[in-house]
């Protein structure tokens, strides 16, 4: 993992974004003093990548990850690993309730054609493929480094006051720290493979051990019984078919004479049953009844139709009936419309007579309201005189013509002028009464006048329409004579139809019969053809009864001519049967010589070839039976040598076996190596060595080669130890894991400054050489100027009373 770019916001004790480039850095120091925040730059490089800092406890714990005064932080490092670009991305944020929690997390492989001295924004959106978020991160950095946090930080990053933890570590604790380190863990993996590989082993022999056993032992000779056999079985077939073709001529004649019985018997069954049906006798006497019958209904059919005619000549001498009913009902309607006038004349008399009567007391009801009225307005004038004449005075004028008054005038007392009125109001009541009755009087007397004008014109239509009839009884007279003749030629119109249905109905019952003796003659033609094949004679097609005696006849004498041949014939079959008999027993016991049983219905051919068809088979199987247990044999032997040999690497390969040792060698590599660059630190006092239970101890040549445990060196004495042996990890990483580890980074914090000027110089050499030989980034942080000033890139840190800040500086 070498780092390329690293920034972040708002985290620790940097609240404003800080970018920290190192894509073009190989030995750098970060300077400054005391808690300015230089530790707080490696925290970063670490919770970007792990999610948490050695420096806070618990791996868990990250509420120190934000700086105090912000609510929000960010940290990303662009790095490169497993040849390829990636970017880890961790946002903080506080809650309301002042915890920090993680928003958001990421790992992206991005895109490595950016520059690395690009904007860092650019950088981050070349994203080629997402590997993981939120809790996956931690994890996915750990596989793609191929370690965990723990070694990170005992191998990477050796955290402030933490420098000797692999020196001091556990052997089993270290054990695991290299296994992990160095790749070893693929051998555990092997020897579980091997194990399990063991076990299926072990349980595939178990099996094909019961297989072989299942299977028998298969002998030579049972094999060479069986192929003797299935050669004897093959030698027989010959005489088999031989005798097969025999029994199978015999059973051909005994068929065929089976056949020529069964016909001889059908022939007699056939003949037996040959029956005169029971209606032939009296046939012809029913076609001489009905031949009768016909000509009795022609007869009555003739003396309907003449007496028809006769009806319908009188008929026709008649005058036609609607004629006659025309006239009897216009001399009917005559008579009413004659009546019907009078009626009407009479009505219109008493109509206009009640019309003059009501002109009359209309007339009168008129010149009594003209008189009604003129009293009423000589009642008015007088009363309007009297009334002015009250208003008059003496030598005054007139309010009417203006002249003087001399006299006051005297009037008599007028009429009631209310009476007047109510006179005039009864008066005009009454005009309007008799004018409406006169008014209905008049129009009832018009529609009477009207109603007898078009009562004489009817009666005169109907004159004119019986101007050249006969007189009304004449015309009943004849349509009496009409209806009777109509009656009689109904009457014979139904005769003959009836004659004429009677002979129809006879002609058809003798052309059923016609049709029942046909099909009589083709039932006695047909039961004839059935015995053609017998040299049946023809039969006389004239006397029906007459033909069938003749077929029975021939019948009873074919009879015993057939019953005779039919004894013969089961004679021959009888002769067949013992021959058939006798050659199927003897193939039976040819068989039953080979140990072949044929039963009743079986057929020799077959069961021949079947048994032959088993001998074979039970050879093939005892042949494939040795062949497979041979088989079975050869794979108990591998599968014995495959559980042997897998059983062995599975247990050479257990953590206590072959890896221990392999960690031991690991070890005693790191350690020799080690041992030398601290001779050199130590200005040749110590070296680091490695007990029996693998436990590390210094020897101290200025106590006369003194040996003993690293934890009782000082501290001065332990940092140097430690930077010796984390100096040799990371010097040896690739080789010792076979190049699956490249520990290309180391960044050490602190503890320069328990080391005199002389060892100081040393280390710092050192780390030159580290830095400047291999393609390896080592970051230190110090506080100690003669060290840092021998770095060629600085970062210097300062702080204010809002944030820390971080510088680069060029020496």
């Amino acid at each position: 993992m070498r780092p390329l770019r690293l920034m972040f916001e708002g985290f620790g004790s940097y609240r404003e974004r800080t970018d920290v480039e190192l894509h073009d850095v190989d030995f750098f120091v970060l300077t400054g003093p005391t808690g300015a925040g230089k530790s707080t730059v490696i925290d970063a490089l670490c919770f970007a990548l792990y999610g948490t800092v050695p420096r806070w406890g618990k791996k868990d714990a990250i509420r120190n990850a934000l700086a105090p005064s912000v609510n929000e932080g960010r940290v990303c490092l662009v790095f490169e690993a497993a040849g390829g670009r990636y970017a880890a991305v961790r946002l903080l944020r506080r809650t309301a309730q002042g915890a920090v929690q993680t928003k958001e997390a990421r790992l992206d492989r991005l895109d490595a054609s950016v520059p690395p001295d690009a904007d860092l924004t650019k950088i981050l959106e070349a994203v080629a493929e997402s590997r993981a978020e939120g809790d996956k991160v931690t994890g996915a950095v750990s596989e793609l480094l191929g370690i965990g946090y723990d070694q990170f930080t005992q191998c990477v990053v050796l955290p402030q006051g933490r420098f000797a933890e692999f020196l001091q570590a556990k052997p089993g604790d270290r054990q695991d720290l290299l296994i992990q380190l160095l790749a070893y863990a693929v051998y555990e993996d092997v020897g579980q493979r091997a194990r399990e590989r063991a076990k299926v082993a072990a349980n595939k022999l178990t099996m094909t051990e019961k297989q072989l056993n299942d299977l028998g032992t298969v002998t030579d000779e049972v094999v060479a019984a069986a192929a003797k056999r299935v050669d004897a079985l093959d030698a027989l077939v010959p005489a088999v078919d031989e005798a097969v073709e025999k029994m199978a001529d015999i059973r051909d004649q005994w068929s065929t004479a089976r056949a020529e019985a069964d016909t001889v018997k059908a022939q007699l069954t056939d003949l037996s049953s040959l029956r005169k049906p029971a209606d032939v006798t009296d046939l012809s006497t029913r076609l001489t009844v009905a031949d009768e019958e016909i000509q009795q209904r022609v007869e009555a059919r003739t003396r309907a139709e003449k007496a028809e005619a006769e009806a319908e000549a009188a008929h026709a001498d008649l005058p036609e009936h609607a004629v006659l009913t025309r006239w009897r009902d216009a001399h009917t309607r005559s008579a009413t419309a004659v009546d019907r006038l009078e009626r009407l004349r009479s009505t219109a008399g008493s109509a206009s007579t009640a019309e003059e009567k009501a002109a009359a007391e209309f007339t009168a009801a008129e010149e009594a309201l003209a008189a009604a009225e003129t009293a009423q307005t000589d009642a008015d004038r007088a009363h309007r005189a009297v009334a002015l004449a009250t208003d008059l005075v003496e030598g005054e004028p007139c309010p009417v013509c203006r002249q003087q008054v001399h006299d006051l005038p005297h009037h008599a007392v007028p009429a009631d002028l209310d009476e007047a009125r109510a006179a005039v109001k009864a008066a005009k009541t009454q005009v309007t009464t008799l004018r409406k009755a006169h008014s209905e009087a008049s129009k009832a007397a018009a529609a009477a006048r009207a109603d007898v004008v078009s009562a004489e014109k009817q009666a005169e239509e109907l004159a004119a329409e019986l101007r050249d009839a006969p007189q009304a009884a004449e015309v009943d007279a004849a349509l009496a004579r009409r209806e009777a003749a109509d009656t009689a030629a109904d009457k014979a119109r139904t005769a003959a139809r009836m004659a004429r249905t009677a002979i129809e109905r006879a002609q058809r019952d003798r052309a059923e019969l016609a049709d029942e003796e046909k099909r009589a003659w083709t039932v006695l033609r047909d039961n004839r053809d059935r015995f053609v094949a017998l040299g049946v004679p023809q039969v006389d097609g004239g006397d029906l009864a007459a033909g069938w005696q003749s077929l029975l006849d021939w019948a009873t004498a074919q009879r015993v001519t057939l019953d005779a041949a039919l004894g013969e014939q089961q004679q021959a079959l009888d002769a067949l049967a013992s021959q058939g008999t006798t050659a199927r027993a003897e193939l039976a016991a040819l068989l039953a010589s080979h140990d072949v049983t044929l039963g009743p219905k079986d057929k020799a051919d077959v069961v021949l070839a079947s048994s032959l068809a088993d001998a074979r088979r039970d050879l093939a199987d005892l042949t494939e039976k040795r062949s497979r247990s041979a088989a079975l044999a050869v794979e108990v032997a591998a599968c014995r040598e495959e559980e042997q040999v897998a059983r062995m690497l599975g247990n050479l390969l257990k953590s206590n076996g072959f890896e221990a040792w392999l960690c031991a060698e690991a070890l005693e590599s790191l350690v020799t190596e080690a041992s030398e660059i601290l001779m050199q630190l130590s200005g040749g006092q110590y070296e680091l060595l490695r007990d029996t239970r693998n436990d590390l101890v210094v020897l101290d040549h200025n106590d006369a080669g003194t040996i003993r445990p690293v934890n009782t060196l000082s501290g001065g004495e332990t940092f140097q130890a430690s930077l010796a042996l984390a100096l040799a990890l990371s010097h040896q990483v690739v080789g010792l894991s076979g190049g699956k580890r490249d520990l290309n980074s180391m960044f050490l914090d602190e503890g320069f400054g328990t080391l005199d000027e002389s060892t100081l110089d040393t280390v710092a050499a050192t780390l030159e050489r580290l830095a400047s030989e291999t393609e390896r980034m080592v970051g230190i942080v110090t506080h100690v100027p003669a060290l840092a000033e021998r770095v060629p890139v600085q970062f210097a840190v300062t702080r204010d009373g809002a944030s820390s800040r971080l510088r680069r500086v060029e020496v």
